[in-house]
C-alpha cells in the first residue's frame, strides 16, 4: 500500500484530497496544527476527514523543528498549505514559500519517490503578481530544482465561497 502524507488536510481542498485517495486505497497520513479539525465540517461545508485518515502527525510547517521526521515511510508528499490573506502575523513568504520549502527539505532527507503541489494558474505574463503569487512561484523554483520527482498542479481556482449562496 502506497502511503501519502497530506499537508494542508483540514483545508477546503485537502479534505477532498484525503477523502479521495482513501477511496483509491492510499494509507492516509496528515499533517496539522490542530487535530480537532478533523472531526468537524469545513468552514466551506466539506466534510470531516476522521475517519479517513491512518495517522496524524501534529506539527507547524512555519515551524521546521516540528517536522522532524515527518516523511519517513512516505511514498508521495501532497501540499496544498498556503494563505489566502495575512493572518496571526503569518505572510504569504512564510507560508506559501517558507513553509512549502520547509516541507520539501523533510521530503528530500526521507527520500519520498514524488511531492505534489498545489499553485495557482496565472498567466506568466503577468507583470504584477503579488506577494502571494510571488512566494507560490518562489516555492515552485525550488521545487523544480530539488531532487525529488514533483508534480506542480495549477488549477483555476476553487468555488468555495459559493457555498455562502
Amino acid at each position: 500500500m502506497k502511503r501519502v502524507l497530506v499537508a494542508g488536510a483540514t483545508g477546503y481542498l485537502g479534505r477532498y484530497v484525503v477523502k479521495e485517495l482513501k477511496k483509491q486505497g492510499f494509507y492516509i497520513k496528515i499533517l496539522v496544527r490542530n487535530p480537532d479539525k478533523l472531526n468537524q465540517t469545513g468552514d466551506f461545508l466539506e466534510p470531516p476527514i476522521g475517519e479517513d485518515v491512518d495517522e496524524v502527525a501534529i506539527g507547524d510547517i512555519t515551524k521546521p523543528n516540528t517536522l522532524k521526521h515527518v516523511c519517513d515511510n512516505i511514498d508521495y508528499v501532497f501540499s496544498s498549505v498556503g494563505i489566502t490573506r495575512k493572518s496571526n502575523g503569518m505572510t504569504f513568504e512564510d507560508v506559501d514559500y517558507q513553509g512549502n520549502v520547509n516541507l520539501l527539505k523533510e521530503a528530500e532527507n526521507s527520500h519520498v519517490a514524488k511531492f505534489m503541489y498545489i499553485h495557482v494558474c496565472i498567466n506568466d505574463d503577468w507583470k504584477k503578481t503579488g506577494p502571494l503569487i510571488e512566494a507560490k512561484k518562489r516555492f515552485v523554483d525550488v521545487l523544480t530544482a530539488s531532487n525529488v520527482d514533483h508534480i506542480i498542479i495549477r488549477p483555476t481556482g476553487y468555488f468555495s465561497d459559493l457555498t455562502s449562496f
